[in-house]
């Protein structure tokens, strides 16, 4: 259940196998509440983990009474914790709805409010609907020179073994100089992407799992089913028919319409991602090799690409402010009023959770935990002189 991700995590998992860990009180151990020690049945300054409330059993091994009483005060907390929040996230929630309730999406594709006020002059700047919009893996930014190099590049002038083989027209097309000159433009286009989409996403450490419309791999194989495509058949595409298809509906997937500079680059920014996907999974070689379609089926693919597309867009009358209101206002219920999953030192002192959506919310000019990023210059922005600064900065009080 919980690799499958319906219900529990590794969490739940290692409380019920190795042991339940440390409870914490108003993130602190188990304080003291008698004199000098947690329960009468400590010596006085007791501090060993099992004093202050470390519980090395697991529910599988059972509890001890004082971990049981210590687990319970904590479970205690949770509790007062969840129908204190309650109220505070089904207010916020509502107060978010009553803001948002009259925005929506309009044929021209802005969100705008009952006065006709714009609020957005493209609803989530891409316009797309996200309901149309799944978790893809682009699998070209972790991939090494090489390996990329192996999956996506073709020389007709020196072909592969596969290349004769496995492909219908290998002998016609090897040395064809408008298909090379096809394929070098392809992958050019292929390597901007790259590099374009890898400098975009450097702060995420290049994660290639991204919110992207249309499952292209899914559309793919949906097309093998219906064409009844085998691993081991021969693809009758040649590089004229795949190449300027491709780069046509690419053409054709705009999203800000305009021929003036902004709007094209509006129009860059809003599908870069997309297009950066498209051209990998529909690239010759990609076609040819892995997924050996024939010329019906992926003119199929093509086909269902455009017309998936052209119903991603966000329905005219969609009331997307009390969709957005919503969204919020779910999770916020499901946040528990404090966190003290503490992940190191530095995220320690900054409010989390309901509180700090609170603050966002209410606009608060003197919030609980003002904080300022310092970023250092780059021969100070080691991790020993980083330390070393740290102490030395004062704290100061400017009131």
């Amino acid at each position: 259940m919980a690799s499958s991700g319906s219900k529990g995590s590794s969490i739940n998992i290692s409380q019920m196998t190795a042991l339940v860990g440390q409870q914490i009180v108003e993130g602190k151990r188990i304080p003291f509440g008698f004199k000098y020690r947690t329960l009468p049945h400590f010596t006085k300054d007791d501090y060993s983990p099992e004093a202050r409330g470390f519980v090395e059993n697991s529910y599988l091994r059972g509890l001890t009474p004082s971990e049981f009483f210590f687990h319970a005060m904590a479970g205690r907390e949770g509790l007062i914790d969840t129908a204190v929040k309650t109220a505070e996230t089904g207010y916020i929630q509502r107060r978010l709805v009553k803001a948002l309730e009259d925005l929506s999406a309009r044929y021209d594709g802005t969100v705008r409010n009952s006065l006709g006020d714009v609020v957005q002059f493209l609803y989530g700047e891409d316009g797309l609907d996200a309901m149309c919009i799944e978790k893809q893996k682009l699998g070209i930014l972790n991939m090494s020179n090489a390996a990329f190099k192996a999956k996506y590049r073709l020389d007709l002038a020196n072909p592969p073994e596969w290349f004769k083989q496995d492909y219908e027209f290998g002998n016609e097309l090897t040395g064809d100089r408008p298909s090379m000159a096809l394929l070098d433009t392809e992958w050019e286009a292929l390597l901007k992407d790259r590099r374009v989409i890898r400098q975009i996403n450097k702060a995420k450490m290049n994660e290639e799992m991204m919110q992207l419309p249309l499952n292209i791999t899914r559309i793919i194989e949906s097309a093998k089913r219906v064409f009844n495509v085998k691993a081991n058949d021969r693809s009758n595409l040649r590089p004229s028919d795949v190449i300027p298809a491709v780069q046509n509906m690419l053409d054709h997937m705009k999203i800000v319409r305009g021929t003036d500079p902004i709007s094209q680059e509006a129009d860059a920014n809003a599908s870069i991602l997309f297009k950066g996907l498209l051209r990998s999974r529909l690239a010759f070689k990609e076609v040819v090799k892995e997924h050996r379609l024939n010329k019906l089926a992926f003119d199929h693919v093509i086909g269902e690409l455009q017309n998936r597309w052209d119903r991603a867009f966000v329905s005219p009358g969609e009331m997307v402010g009390v969709l957005a209101a919503q969204s919020i206002g779910e999770p916020a219920t499901q946040m528990t009023l404090n966190t003290f999953h503490f992940a190191g030192v530095s995220s320690k002192n900054v409010t989390l959770g309901v509180p700090r959506l609170k603050e966002i919310l209410n606009l608060a000019k003197n919030i609980k935990t003002p904080s300022m990023a310092v970023y250092l210059n780059t021969p100070l922005a080691r991790q020993e002189q980083a330390k070393k600064l740290r102490s030395m900065v004062e704290y100061t009080n400017l009131r």
